[in-house]
């Protein structure tokens, strides 16, 4: 999952002379991500990436074990004046140094180097640059197997939203509503049944509950689903593989005839905040620019601000996608909530639209994936939610 013709490719157009991921009994996600191993090694390890040449693992000699199987040239250390000497001889000539560092800790998913390596290294006159966009583009990047197994989860996981959906209709129409708890285990159910695993539990929340964000049904004391209710659905599979890439949805759907106004309106702010992201991503492609996570946050979260709601938006406007067991990618994010995230969207990454509006009553959150093609640009790989379903 690392391309280090591309990290090097990058290194060079951006004037970076060396990329040295730290890591200290496991702390570096990146570096294990890159390595393709999770270990979790006894004494601190380093990876050397030069602009050109052969990367370089320098690892305690009691941790050899640890890297056994990682095909890598590895340097052996004993002592700490030892690992010093030849770290700063593997990094040689080597002035502007990227590394999983942000400024002021803006990006935590990237903020990994500790303070004081930080420190030594620029008492060492290495200037410091951050290795965010860097990881993205060599090692959160799709890669065409990577896409196709994202497009095919997504025919699935759209396919399992309808047959939620269906079943809900089904029971309220004979008068059995299903709770909260039994729609999530149909859709577990249906996971198992065509092969797909997920990471944690589906999302379905009633009413008030979908007005909480980390409302999650439980056996007791969920809520069952009715005539009159407001219904919100939000949970991704992929199939295993650690180059596949999950699909991720959020729907909503209603258990009545005639929908409620304010339902419609609260519905109709997220979907023009969702839609108005979207068309940012995109006009920026058609014009040669490139946007930062951050702004795509602003243009979504300003529809909703400017309709009153700016307080009811609790998180970002997306999260990262890519290859590998997490959900939440290791790329860019699409927040200027919870964090400033200035990494660039770059192609052949991706990543999901999630704004919502979250209120006692209900909340509506509306979720679709973006694939940013190198050639095509954005590309919507889920269905997309324009109206109401309704369950009656």
């Amino acid at each position: 999952m690392f391309d280090l013709d591309t990290a090097q490719r990058f290194m060079q157009a951006e004037g970076i002379d060396a990329w040295l991921l730290v890591d200290y009994r496991g702390s570096n996600p990146l570096l294990w991500h890159i390595l393709g191993v999770v270990r979790q090694p006894t004494r601190r390890a380093f990876l050397v990436v030069p602009r050109s040449g052969t990367p370089v693992l320098l690892i305690h000699t009691v941790d050899q074990f640890f890297f056994h199987d990682v095909e890598l040239d590895k340097r052996i250390y004993r002592g700490w004046v030892e690992m010093r000497e030849m770290l700063r001889d593997l990094l040689g000539p080597t002035r502007r140094l990227a590394l999983e560092y942000s400024e002021e800790g803006g990006v935590p998913t990237v903020s990994w180097a500790d303070a004081g390596t930080v420190e030594l290294l620029r008492s060492w006159d290495y200037q410091i640059v951050t290795s965010a966009d860097l990881f993205q583009v060599s090692a959160a990047a799709w890669d065409d197997f990577a896409i196709r197994s994202h497009k095919r989860a997504c025919v699935v996981v759209a396919g399992i939203k309808d047959a939620a959906f269906d079943r809900a209709k089904t029971a309220i129409g004979v008068n059995k509503p299903l709770t909260e708890y039994e729609l999530q285990q149909f859709i577990v159910s249906e996971f198992e049944r065509l092969g797909l695993e997920t990471e944690g539990q589906p999302v379905v929340q009633v009413n008030g509950h979908s007005g909480i964000v980390s409302y999650e049904p439980k056996p007791e004391g969920s809520a069952p689903i009715g005539a009159g209710d407001w219904l919100l659905i939000d949970f991704w599979a992929r199939y295993p593989g650690e180059r596949n890439v999950y699909s991720d949805i959020a729907w909503g759907a209603y258990a009545g005839a005639t929908i409620p106004p304010r339902l419609q309106e609260i519905f109709d702010i997220v979907r023009r905040a969702r839609d108005a992201a979207l068309q940012a991503i995109e006009k920026a492609w058609q014009s040669g620019a490139v946007l930062e996570g951050w702004q795509v946050d602003d243009v979504a979260r300003g529809i909703i601000a400017a309709a009153g709601f700016g307080e009811n938006f609790h998180h970002r406007t997306g999260h990262s996608m890519g290859p590998g067991k997490r959900l939440h990618g290791l790329g860019v994010n699409l927040d200027n909530l919870e964090t400033h995230d200035t990494r660039r969207i770059l192609p052949r990454t991706g990543f999901s639209i999630e704004p919502a509006i979250y209120q006692p009553e209900f909340g509506v959150r509306l979720e679709i994936n973006v694939f940013l093609d190198p050639v095509a640009g954005p590309s919507v790989t889920t269905p997309i939610q324009d109206e109401i379903v309704r369950l009656i």
